[in-house]
């Protein structure tokens, strides 16, 4: 029996992570949450193919025309194009079904959709100035962050301000996104590598080759130790983020409160595994076990996390 594609469907073939976060969230913010990333992730598909610079720059751009103009007149030759350059099969049944994405956007208030154009935009337009510029420092890697996700908890923070009548700091919303994607950064780099994508800073590289401290054993020990400054680098914004958290509602907001929360404490989980880890260059997968994962959702449902505990894990986190 044929799968029926619906945009929820979309979402579990392209990210694990969203699809177990995005159903916690309330009813009001789910579509325009599960739309957001979806979009996102077809920009993200666009800079990852291995067009020239020009050609994504043009793809990008007509796709965000199509969302501020509803003209779709384009769209199967920018789903045809971006078929052809994209391997992965999950992504290319995403852009093959796009207009699904698309009529959902359609439907959300016009807000919503306001702010979800302004940060895609911002989000195109960082994602293409660091496929030519190199992360040298740790302020280019918050730079970079701040693009690729610090858009996004933006976009998240002004949706709970647009239905909720709810207003969070916009600066902790961008510690909370850049903990996330930093955390994504320290596990992925062998994969990264791989495929030629740099993003931990030069400057924590110092004299050493990437190639040697991700492929050679002899130099584990110095790959540790900048793997350390990577780790503290991320921890720099995990107190934020539990400020961000605690300052979220748990009544109008509950379910958004739920959904920072796994991804909060999923990552945090994350880079309690990654510290004094060797694997993170020897590419061996890192992940928290599927049990734990099942724990703290089923515990995020319960109310276990509150302020008091998140104060705890606060100060835990001082001592990874």
């Amino acid at each position: 029996m044929d799968t029926k594609i619906t945009s929820g469907y979309l979402l579990k073939l392209v990210s694990r992570s969203f699809a177990l976060a995005i159903p916690l969230l309330d009813k009001n913010k789910r579509l325009a949450v599960e739309t957001q990333y979806l979009l996102a992730r077809v920009i993200d598909t666009i800079e990852d193919s291995p067009l020239s610079m020009d050609d994504k720059d043009t793809l990008i751009g007509a796709f965000n025309n199509i969302l501020l103009t509803t003209d779709t007149e384009k769209l199967l030759a920018i789903k045809n194009i971006v078929h052809e350059n994209t391997t992965s099969e999950n992504d290319k049944m995403l852009v093959d079904n796009v207009q699904l994405v698309l009529d959902n956007f359609f439907t959300l208030d016009s807000k919503i959709q306001n702010i979800s154009t302004t940060y895609l935009k911002e989000m195109g337009y960082g994602m293409l100035y660091y496929q030519d510029h190199d992360v040298e420092t740790f302020e280019d890697l918050d730079d970079y962050c701040y693009y690729v996700a610090g858009t996004v908890g933006l976009y998240l923070t002004e949706l709970v301000e647009i239905v909720d009548e709810r207003e969070l700091s916009r600066d902790y919303s961008k510690s909370f996104a850049r903990f996330l994607q930093k955390v994504n950064i320290i596990r992925d780099a062998k994969e990264d590598l791989k495929e030629n994508r740099i993003f931990w800073p030069k400057e924590v590289i110092g004299e050493f080759k990437i190639e040697d401290l991700f492929e050679n054993p002899d130099y584990e020990n110095q790959a540790l130790l900048i793997l350390d400054n990577m780790i503290n680098n991320a921890l720099a914004e995990f107190e934020q983020t539990i400020y961000y958290i605690s300052s979220i509602d748990c009544k109008e907001s509950k379910g958004y409160r739920n959904f920072t929360l796994v991804s909060a404490i999923m990552a945090f989980e994350t880079l309690k595994l990654l510290r004094n880890n060797y694997d993170v260059f020897s590419g061996e997968p890192i992940k928290i076990a599927k049990k734990l994962t099942l724990e703290i959702i089923a515990k995020i449902k319960a109310g276990f996390y509150t302020d008091k505990e998140l104060l705890g894990i606060l100060s835990e986190s001082k001592s990874i």
